[in-house]
């Protein structure tokens, strides 16, 4: 299968590398991905990937720009392989990786027109560009030989589905999403206001509008909408809603929870069921720096593949007796754009084989340097 990736931003790289160090573990035949300007400034990451055996796709009429870049001395050695139609052309399957907006305007530009590929992906907020997806919680829904487009939903709408479907939706992991277990949810989103790798910045917070009247932010938006993949009568009836702030901090996104279920709840019991669920890290870490930094020294390429970090000292039970009660509350850590990476990679693996790519999944990245049980 050859994978071609657009964009080589926050997810872009990190997926890239992902592909790259897979390629003979899971049989990828040849990654290419896109580079949109040539920059000079870049010409490291371009000649990196070259060294790991990534292909380099441009525009057409960027080609002579490239090539002036990379023997720009000390001469790199090598050019662009091929053009970006030639890339699209070539690939199996494509990711889209780039800016918001943009994958829905690929795909009515470019995708819609290419035959005989297995799929595309877009990542985050591209509502619209095909069935929301996360790992984890709807794989059922995907229909073999029906699903084109899937939307790789965003790190925080990853997070939002896997504390409920651990606490509330799925607790022993049988994948029978009990939404009736759920009576709201609450969840404050303090949002990162960008990655170290980008450039912009923000000096004080920025309060995020709502979107939704019913849900809040988009994020939640997502969820519902990833939900409703399962069941969309019983999910449209869920009472969600999610508030999203931009802090300057350049490190992880915190999650305030606050969950009312049907059942009671402990807290022994609830770290029970995080313990339980491989796709979520629990950590006694107070700080999202001290966090980013142990998946900056032990992660793949920085960064935690588990959907995510839950603040174990953070746990509380409100409103209750002696300890039990309907109502938790919590933080958690998102894992910095690594969740739709591995949502990713396990798409690929599904439009190429909808019968093995659990079990794929499964044997090559739930361990160490990708799925963390505690941090």
């Amino acid at each position: 299968m050859k994978i071609f990736i657009v964009g080589t931003g926050t997810i872009g790289k990190p997926l890239i590398r992902l592909f790259l160090r897979m390629r003979k573990a899971l049989d990828f035949e040849e990654i290419i991905y896109h580079k949109n300007t040539p920059e000079l400034k870049c010409r490291g990451m371009l000649k990196y990937f070259y060294e790991e055996g990534a292909k380099l796709a441009v525009y057409s009429e960027k080609v002579e720009g490239f090539r002036e870049i990379l023997n720009h001395e000390p001469s790199c050695g090598f050019a662009p392989d091929y053009t970006f139609e030639e890339a699209l052309e070539r690939a199996d399957l494509i990711i889209d990786c780039t800016d918001k907006g943009l994958a829905r305007k690929f795909k009515e530009k470019h995708f819609r027109h290419l035959k005989n590929k297995l799929g595309f992906m877009a990542q985050g907020s591209e509502n619209g560009f095909g069935k929301p997806y996360a790992y984890g919680i709807n794989d059922f829904p995907l229909e073999p030989g029906e699903e084109k487009y899937i939307q790789i939903v965003s790190c925080n709408t990853h997070q939002i589905l896997c504390v409920l479907n651990t606490l509330a939706f799925d607790p022993d992991h049988a994948c029978a999403c009990h939404f009736d277990n759920l009576e709201w949810a609450r969840f404050y989103l303090a949002r990162r206001d960008s990655d170290i790798s980008q450039e912009n910045g923000k000096i004080g917070v920025e309060v995020g509008e709502p979107v939704d009247f019913r849900y809040g932010s988009h994020q939640a938006v997502d969820a519902i909408r990833v939900l409703q993949t399962i069941d969309k009568e019983r999910a449209g009836r869920l009472d969600i809603h999610a508030v999203a702030d931009t802090f300057n901090n350049p490190f992880m996104h915190v999650v305030n929870f606050h969950i009312k279920l049907r059942e009671k709840i402990n807290v022994k019991e609830a770290e029970r069921r995080f313990r339980a669920n491989p796709l979520t890290a629990v950590t006694y870490e107070m700080t999202n720096n001290q966090v980013f930094g142990i998946g900056r020294d032990l992660g793949h390429f920085g960064r935690f593949l588990n959907h995510t970090i839950v603040c174990l000292p953070s746990l509380q039970i409100i409103n209750g007796v002696n300890g039990s009660g309907h109502e938790i509350i919590g933080r958690c850590f998102t894992p910095q754009d690594g969740n739709p990476l591995l949502s990713s990679m396990a798409a690929a693996l599904w439009f190429r084989d909808p019968s093995t790519y659990q079990q794929k999944i499964k044997e090559n990245f739930f361990k160490l340097p990708f799925i963390f049980d505690e941090v």
